[in-house]
């Protein structure tokens, strides 16, 4: 059982790399309610996130701050619900393209049976910029770039909320990441790989 200053240490670490927007986030109602989620403008406490990893509640954020800049950004894979027949998401092809090109990118299981390919930076960049290498990627593991990408926007309008995205290890094992080799990781292997795949916008230049 984790002591309190281990959760603490966890949940610290967990937000450093799954930051967004600071004063606003939403809670994931589930597909079967009226509104899926509930928009919440206040700011994201360590608290929410502690809730999310025990299971009390479902996180999702806001990527783009009121800055229009973002910490991280992610590619929504899901091509395996085209043509209304859901298949089965082939996880060994990405992480083998994504191995092959050397992409810093993090691949989670999706609650849809998808993945989300994360992209950890170390400080908030403009989201356009962060935007066309997110495009840049996904050009080179699909083919082309009519893919989902979070953040959605480049730019918010002055009362636009944003787009939220559902945070992966819900309950501490749902939507898991993946090594290379497809291995589901718990949270804390998962907060031992992730942190080393952190990128600066610089380092990330080869990509444009």
């Amino acid at each position: 059982m984790q002591t309190k200053a281990t959760l603490s240490h966890l949940v610290n670490a967990y937000r450093q790399l799954f930051e967004g927007a600071g004063d606003r986030y939403g809670v994931y109602m589930g597909k079967n309610s009226t509104k899926q989620y509930n928009s919440i403008k206040v700011p994201v406490s360590p608290g929410i996130y502690e809730m999310h990893l025990t299971g009390n509640t479902s996180l999702a954020i806001v990527l783009i701050n009121k800055e229009n800049k973002c910490k991280a950004g992610v590619i929504d894979f899901d091509d395996h619900k085209k043509g209304g027949i859901k298949k089965k998401f082939n996880y060994d092809l990405l992480l083998k393209k994504i191995k092959f090109f050397n992409f810093p990118l993090n691949v989670f299981t999706s609650k849809t049976g998808g993945a989300h390919a994360w992209l950890f930076l170390d400080q908030f960049y403009p989201a356009h910029a962060v935007r066309h290498i997110l495009k840049k990627f996904a050009y080179q593991l699909v083919g082309h770039v009519n893919v989902e990408l979070f953040p959605k926007q480049e730019q918010l309008e002055a009362n636009e909320f944003g787009s939220l995205i559902n945070l992966p290890y819900h309950k501490g094992n749902s939507r898991q990441l993946l090594d290379l080799d497809g291995k589901a990781l718990n949270v804390e292997e998962m907060l031992k790989i992730a942190p080393s795949r952190v990128r600066t916008l610089k380092e990330l230049e080869p990509f444009k």
